[in-house]
């Protein structure tokens, strides 16, 4: 089976450089400004809890909010694992940020 140098997969795929350097996810994101009416009561909250941790709501869980259930426990599993050691831990948060960038940086992730 050929493979594309440029993309590394296989060309029966049909997925260009073009493709893979800025890729559309497969499920739309739910924007915070234009919430569908059917997913506001459930997203408000999880919204706004986003905005107080970070300032803002991170295109991964604007994508994980077509699910709310899977939203809210990813972010109750985010918070356990990394936000509350933010004030005891600080190095291992350091290094779980560069391990988030170097894994960014290797597979070309532009999201």
């Amino acid at each position: 089976m050929p493979v594309d140098e440029g993309t590394s997969l296989p060309d029966s795929l049909g997925v260009t450089e073009e493709m893979m350097a800025c890729p559309l996810p497969r499920l739309p994101f739910v924007d915070p400004d234009n919430v569908p009416d059917d997913l506001e009561e459930e997203l408000a909250p999880l919204y706004d809890w986003s905005k107080r941790m970070w300032g803002t709501v991170p295109r991964f869980l604007q994508l994980l909010a077509n699910a709310p259930p899977t939203m809210e426990a990813w972010m109750l599993l985010d918070q356990k694992l990394r936000t509350n050691r933010l004030k005891t831990e600080s190095d291992y948060i350091r290094l779980m940020e560069l391990v988030i960038v170097k894994t960014a940086i290797l597979t070309e992730c532009n999201n």
